[in-house]
């Protein structure tokens, strides 16, 4: 489900959906961060989180001839929106668009040899005036990589939005388990944070952190896998697709959270 940062509501509200069927207390704020909570017996109070937003597009500019200047929501490598379908979530619905360059057959030598910035692309949703595609689209609209979902082999996902879905389902699946288990001691909630992907200080997760005040925050994110050709271990660490999770060590992460998280870990 399309959800660029700051536009997240419809998977905002499919997380929810999957949520009332595991606990009573359902949950959204007035930033769209999504929460479930399972009551405990007393105990601390624990909070899950994963970002529910991805990484996108906005429009910045419709021209006399209906094409569409835009730029990135979060972190893009701009190579890779050469070409690309994309999704445009405009006022009446979704408008499909494709993003276009200037043909390599009419380049300079020079410019074949120079990367492609998001300022040199456009994306045309088949329009032939600006009339004609303000009527389906404004500035201001987000958009995402029109790509669906393929599995691989060896239980392995190839789609857009992973960053960070995957973390949303994992907390809410670790919800889904504690029920299963009992009335746990602590009072858990998971949280569908989001703005992640345009937030330094931490996006939905520390206004959620803020919100409820527990006593632990656990947050689920993606990271790099690094076993794939010429990336240095020495560098970026040893990390293997279907390895296991990656626990993180930082100024932000208690030490006492960090030494549990590895015990349960190691058992």
């Amino acid at each position: 489900v399309p959800g660029p940062s700051s536009f997240e509501i419809a998977p905002a509200r499919r997380w929810r959906a999957e949520a009332a069927g595991l606990v009573p207390h359902v949950r959204a704020d007035v930033a769209g961060n999504s929460y479930a909570t399972l009551e405990g017996g007393g105990g601390p109070s624990i909070m899950l989180a994963g970002h529910i937003d991805e990484i996108g597009l906005i429009i910045s500019h419709i021209d006399e001839q209906g094409y569409l200047s835009f730029d990135g929501i979060g972190g893009w490598d701009p190579q890779v929106f050469v070409g690309q379908r994309v999704t445009i979530l405009g006022r009446e619905g979704e408008v499909a668009g494709v993003v276009g360059k200037k043909a390599i057959h009419l380049m300079k030598p020079d410019e074949r040899e120079k990367v492609s910035r998001i300022d040199d692309l456009w994306v045309d949703v088949g329009a032939t005036s600006r009339e004609e595609a303000e009527r389906r689209v404004r500035i201001g609209d987000a958009g995402v990589l029109a790509t669906g979902l393929v599995e691989f082999p060896n239980g392995r996902l190839v789609s857009r939005s992973l960053d960070n879905r995957i973390g949303a389902y994992v907390v809410l699946e670790a919800l889904r388990l504690l029920r299963g288990a009992g009335a746990p001691t602590a009072t858990v909630t998971a949280v569908a944070t989001t703005r992640e992907e345009i937030a330094l200080g931490g996006g939905g997760a520390r206004t959620s952190a803020t919100a409820i005040a527990p006593h632990v925050a656990l947050v689920v994110d993606v990271t790099h896998a690094t076993d794939y050709p010429a990336l240095d271990k020495r560098r970026h660490g040893d990390c293997r697709l279907g390895g296991g999770p990656v626990i993180a060590r930082g100024a932000s992460v208690s030490n006492v959270v960090f030494e549990r998280l590895v015990e349960a870990a190691e058992a």
